[in-house]
């Protein structure tokens, strides 16, 4: 299987939905933009969906496709190809702080994560997460040369708790890490942060104050 022949749909997924995000579409209206016939891009959405480079649903209303880990490695592995040949990408972005929602005290207080946090991280993450309004096109850009970090979901009794895609970084030199939960209430432009300690305290932080992700 020659998976370069997908690179073009897949760039067309990652320009559309984002890394993290699905493109609600048709085939139809794919195949138009793209420049090939409706069968050839039903053929490949249904093969990449099968070797685990998307995630596909499909409904009355048209088709909504994700960018699956698979993806996201092919995408990265072909980057790393052609980084020298272009200048040097930047390594940090600006993120303005604001308030969330209130569940990541709950979740990430729990022990199953805590343990994974401090294994692969490097710490133990106050009960809580700091959220960052950020460009989603220039995060995109800063993490596809990062390694990214699984920390897996589990179940208990009452419920399941999803998987964590997490990036260590650092927040004003401070040593943290973005965590993409598996489900989240979230638009794709709002980021959480973990970090040892209550970042909003400790670096004196409130709504609307600019930080430097890196």
């Amino acid at each position: 299987m020659d998976i370069y022949e997908y690179f073009e749909l897949l760039m067309y997924i990652a320009k559309r939905g984002g890394l993290f995000g699905d493109l609600k579409s048709s085939t139809t209206k794919i195949s138009k933009e793209i420049g090939i016939s409706q069968q050839t891009v039903s053929r490949k959405l249904r093969e990449m969906e099968k070797e685990g480079f998307i995630k596909r649903k499909v409904s009355p209303r048209g088709i909504s496709v994700g960018i699956d880990k698979k993806g996201q490695e092919l995408l990265f592995e072909i980057y790393k190809k052609l980084e020298g040949l272009f200048e040097r990408k930047e390594k940090e972005i600006f993120g303005i702080v604001k308030s969330g929602i209130g569940e990541g005290a709950y979740y990430v207080s729990k022990e199953k994560y805590q343990r994974q946090f401090e294994k692969k991280i490097g710490f133990r993450a106050f009960p809580g997460t700091l959220n960052l309004m950020v460009n989603k096109a220039k995060l995109a850009q800063l993490i596809i040369t990062k390694k990214a970090i699984l920390i897996k979901g589990f179940k208990t009794k009452k419920r399941s708790f999803g998987s964590l895609t997490c990036y260590k970084a650092k927040i004003n030199n401070v040593r943290c890490a973005m965590v993409i939960p598996e489900r989240t209430r979230h638009s794709e432009n709002i980021i959480e942060i973990i970090a040892p300690m209550r970042l909003r305290s400790f670096l004196r932080l409130k709504d609307g104050d600019k930080v430097v992700l890196r």
